[in-house]
């Protein structure tokens, strides 16, 4: 039987956006970012990597396709004190971070994929750094000294000797570290 040209009707459509993002980050957690190809992607899904263009327009557009999934579950709590709001993103981002490392470290690589989700978290702790009180010069400055602190926690977490596969909850360090440096940061908000 031979089959019709043109798209399939999305009720027989062989795989979802969502679900070439979802396998896309399969593959990259199991075999790495180089074997993160159009075509080992279409082969996986049993589909035609001219499919995953339509959709993406490219590794670039798959990749902020993956990041914008994975970081759109980061957000702060919507009430408690600046500080603590800082602190509720930041273990939520370094979950992400530490569960999908190659995908971190994939958009490290490729500056012009740089996640809209990503922008936003970005510009709520800044958002939140002024509501402590900081001068503009000293709230971008704490801004970059936690996010840096937390990719570099999670990333060296995730890439220790214990493999992609552990959990968040296992480096209580960063959870203590990341305290100390809030403490830091409300001493300064008092001067």
């Amino acid at each position: 039987m031979k089959r019709p040209r043109g798209r399939p009707p999305r009720a027989e459509a062989p795989a979802s956006r969502d679900d070439m993002v979802v396998a896309a980050l399969d593959l990259l957690d199991s075999e790495g970012a180089d074997a993160l190809t159009m075509r080992a992607l279409a082969e996986r899904l049993g589909i035609n990597p001219m499919t995953i263009h339509h959709h993406f327009g490219g590794r670039d557009g798959l990749i902020g396709a993956m990041s914008e999934a994975v970081y759109a579950q980061v957000t702060a709590l919507e009430h408690g004190t600046p500080i603590d709001r800082i602190g509720e993103i930041l273990m939520a981002y370094y979950a992400q971070v530490l569960r999908y490392p190659g995908l971190t470290m994939l958009i490290f690589s490729r500056p012009t994929v740089f996640p809209k989700q990503a922008e936003r978290i970005t510009d709520e702790i800044s958002a939140l750094l002024s509501e402590v009180g900081l001068p503009d010069d000293r709230t971008w400055r704490w801004r970059d000294i936690l996010v840096d602190f937390t990719h570099g926690s999670a990333l060296a977490t995730a890439m220790s000797a214990t493999g992609l596969d552990c959990a968040p909850q296992e480096d209580q360090g960063y959870t203590m570290a990341l305290t100390e440096l809030l403490t830091g940061l409300k001493r300064a908000s008092d001067r």
